[in-house]
């Protein structure tokens, strides 16, 4: 069902500023944001576009030599739909040209924040240097991921992450593996605005029986984690009960698939909400429930989905994501390559916001370039076959990852609480051979003791010696 400006103006007040915060429109002016007419939209994105481009080529040296190589001046640049005249940023090119991309000054009332890392998991990691109001956004716009999910700020809301995203300890050090750590309020997710119920926080690296323990404990109203360790969760949940209390969830911080999303949703009896963003802009845009669409903050950044020469996409096409930041002064990224692939929407959506849009996400780039034609697709099958499982077969399941060796083999890697019934190990053979005919490659099931994470620490549900042997090449062209 399609929501309203009325609506979400009342759903906004449930919301209670604190005292130092009463007199504060921005969250209101959000609620207003997401029901502007295209035309208000469309201006309203020309105007905060026109700002960042003066700015740049006045004083960031690598738009400066840009826009003169190109025979550009700022005002060549009006509006979204004159951003093709520009060549997409890639991320190599913010490693080699960081200095040049940083501003020699800031706009007045602006400051410097820090500098944000990505993980360095498709390559060497980009660093990006942020102004203050460009990181405040993060906790502005996670506010409105929870209004639209309906959360009430009056619960109690669960943190399941690596400790390094976790609130600190008392004496300032990470919560150690099974630590419950406590804040009296949300803040850490939507900063010190709002009077708000408890958080509690537990690093994912706890083992799965005292993550499934310290979900019933807490009572949770609403749990937060990376989609891959809320898919572990919800497979330790077979052998119990859905703690009642929870009333959502978000997914954050890695892709969400469709056979994900389905399993979590069936164990928690819970929706799932999602978000998209990265490091080097922040949170992108939030899924509605009721369309599917992932719809742009673009207060705080725009997107284009385009093809390999940076042209846009027509609707129902596939391309790259690109995104141009609009609170970020101090290292403007204009038409930045994310690296993630997604799907061109255009029309009105269901959810009955008007703010810009984009469908659904079909993975890295960056991470699947390197793979051999009929990769994915057999991924793929394998997601899901073990999607499908009865409950009878996959029951003592609790983590999975598939590896494509170099000969093109895979090997299935689970983890289980128990031994698995011959029939689970057949039904995902037969799967394979169906979904893969007429040339299934060879594929190995084998149960193990633990997988082990990456260096960053965000879990992998699939691995390719391809794709290290690309990551690889790229670090030696660096």
């Amino acid at each position: 069902m399609a929501t309203t400006l009325a609506a979400e103006r009342l759903e906004q007040q449930r919301w209670k500023l604190r005292p130092q915060w009463a007199q504060s429109k921005l969250h209101d002016g959000l609620v207003e944001r997401e029901f502007l007419s295209p035309e208000q939209q469309r201006a309203t994105e020309a105007h905060a576009l026109r700002r960042v481009i003066a700015f740049a080529v006045a004083q960031v040296p690598h738009y400066q030599a840009l826009f003169t190589r190109l025979g550009l001046t700022p005002e060549s640049i009006r509006g979204v739909d004159d951003l093709p005249a520009l060549p997409v940023l890639k991320r190599v090119d913010v490693q080699e040209h960081e200095t040049a991309l940083r501003a020699r000054s800031l706009p007045k009332g602006h400051r410097l924040g820090r500098v944000t890392k990505t993980s360095g998991s498709t390559g060497q990691p980009v660093e990006v240097l942020h102004t203050a109001q460009s990181l405040g956004m993060f906790e502005v716009l996670k506010q409105r991921q929870m209004r639209w999910a309906r959360f009430d700020p009056a619960g109690r809301i669960g943190l399941l992450r690596l400790p390094r995203a976790l609130p600190k300890r008392p004496d300032g050090q990470p919560l150690r593996e099974g630590e419950t750590g406590r804040r009296d309020s949300w803040a850490a997710q939507v900063g010190p605005y709002f009077e708000t119920g408890p958080l509690f926080a537990l690093s994912m690296l706890s083992s799965l029986e005292s993550q499934m323990d310290w979900l019933e404990e807490q009572r949770l109203d609403y749990l937060v984690g990376q989609a891959a360790e809320l898919e572990h969760l919800a497979l330790g949940l077979q052998d119990r009960s859905a703690p009642r209390s929870l009333k959502g969830v978000l997914s954050v911080a890695m892709s969400l698939t469709p056979e994900m999303q389905r399993r979590i949703e069936r164990s928690f009896n819970a929706f799932v909400h999602e978000n998209y963003g990265f490091n080097e802009v922040g949170i992108v845009a939030t899924r509605c429930r009721e369309g599917g669409r992932y719809h742009v903050n673009s207060e705080h950044c725009l997107v284009e989905i385009v093809d390999g020469d940076g042209q846009p996409c027509r609707a129902g096409e596939r391309g790259h994501l690109v995104a141009t930041a609009l609170n970020n002064p101090a290292m403007p990224l204009i038409r930045y390559d994310s690296g993630d692939i997604a799907e061109a929407v255009e029309g009105p959506c269901p959810c009955g916001r008007s703010l810009p849009a984009f469908g659904a996400l079909h993975g890295r780039y960056r991470r699947n370039v390197h793979l051999p034609a009929g990769t994915l697709e057999h991924w793929t099958t394998l997601r899901l076959a073990l999607a499908d499982l009865p409950e009878d077969l996959s029951r003592p399941l609790r983590q999975y990852q598939a590896h494509q060796s170099r000969d093109g083999r895979f090997e299935l890697r689970l983890v289980t609480a128990g031994p698995l019934p011959a029939a689970f190990f057949e039904r995902i053979e037969a799967d394979w051979a169906a979904g893969c005919a007429p040339a299934p490659p060879p594929l190995t099931i084998r149960v193990v003791d633990e997988i082990p994470r990456p260096p960053g620490g965000k879990f992998r549900d699939f691995t390719s010696d391809f794709e290290l042997a690309g990551e690889a090449a790229g670090r030696d062209r660096n």
